[in-house]
């Protein structure tokens, strides 16, 4: 048999008996996440975070004229096998194990069920407090619109770190996020940012709103530390924005917050939603309806795809909530608020 064909099998093997236990071994997923994370994180991770490029972006440029080339050699078919082999592998090895964790909600005991929308209304406020707050203390470009401060890859980096001593599955080394070169293809998508599980890479768009920009660094890196969960990925991204003493870290964290917060509390009583939205400041509103023009101009038939197919994917991956899981992050956020108000 071909050397590569022999590969292939065993990968497929491996990857196989990785989904396998993962899903029918109890407290095997939690073990392997627990044991091997780090290991990954400090090999793979370490050794791709010295490069200031996404190499996943470039491997895949790379890629595509590769096949197009070898598209017509026999050579071909054992090629591609081979690496759609290794690529199952790699990401039962650094993802899809991880959908058996414990969620970080249970594990953390963050889940207090049901609040009221007077609940709900109260932390919606406190968030459009913030927001104002940290609003002047931003900088901005000529036409208003917030911008983030230098070195902010390193400093998000660090804040995801410090939510560690509370949360010790966040406790790992981190290599840097990295802004997508072609982020057109993440805006035509309706993405933020994306986790590369073959080169275990935090990317982000470098294109949008800047005020998303640090909430969704930390976002991808909690997939790194294995939260899979997309709301969980968000509440980490609100939890490490909010703590952090930088003005445009804390304002990120805030009006992600009101986004989400809002968007419920919209939904359930608009009367109370407009109350405090007026409240908003000038310069917020101006941030949010950027944030709008640029998503409507992007909107299309490539966002739809790539929505449905991520979707897909999560339900795929046992979030039942599929794309709809990453609004469900206000369950947390209340929770939390709530707590710590009390």
């Amino acid at each position: 048999m071909h050397l590569s064909v022999t590969f292939s099998l065993l990968f497929l093997s491996a990857a196989l008996l990785l989904f396998l236990a993962g899903r029918y071994i109890p407290g095997f997923a939690d073990s392997y996440r627990a044991a091997m994370n780090p290991v990954i994180l400090d090999s793979i991770g370490r050794f791709f975070g010295l490069f200031p490029f996404s190499v996943a972006e470039m491997l895949l440029c790379a890629a595509i004229p590769l096949l197009i080339l070898f598209a017509r050699r026999r050579i071909f078919f054992r090629a591609l096998f081979f690496l759609l082999s290794l690529g199952a592998l790699l990401f039962e090895l650094n993802e899809g194990v991880y959908f058996s964790c414990t969620t970080f909600t249970r594990q953390y005991r963050l889940d207090r069920g049901s609040y009221s929308t007077e609940e709900l209304a109260e932390v919606c406020r406190a968030l459009a407090e913030r927001a104002n707050a940290c609003a002047p203390s931003v900088s901005r470009d000529g036409e208003g619109i917030m911008q983030t401060d230098p070195g902010l890859p390193d400093r998000m980096r660090g804040a995801v770190q410090d939510l560690g001593s509370r949360y010790d599955v966040l406790d790992l080394h981190l290599p840097r996020p990295k802004g997508v070169l072609f982020s057109r293809l993440l805006s035509d998508s309706s993405l933020t940012g994306i986790y590369s599980i073959f080169t275990v890479e935090a990317n982000y768009n470098r294109e949008m709103a800047p005020y998303n920009t640090p909430f969704t660094m930390a976002h991808e890196l909690s997939h790194l530390c294995g939260v899979m969960s997309e709301k969980e990925a968000n509440f980490v991204g609100y939890l490490a924005c909010r703590d952090s003493a930088a003005p445009d870290i804390r304002y990120s964290g805030a009006l992600m917050g009101w986004i989400y917060c809002g968007n419920e509390l919209y939904r359930r009583n608009y009367d109370k939603w407009l109350e405090i939205a007026s409240t908003l400041d000038e310069s917020v509103n101006r941030d949010l309806e950027y944030n709008t023009e640029f998503w409507d101009r992007h909107r299309g038939k490539t966002s739809e795809t790539v929505q449905k197919l991520n979707d897909s994917y999560l339900k795929a991956g046992g979030i039942a909530e599929g794309a709809e899981s990453y609004d469900l992050v206000v369950d947390l956020i209340v929770a939390y608020e709530r707590d710590q108000s009390g």
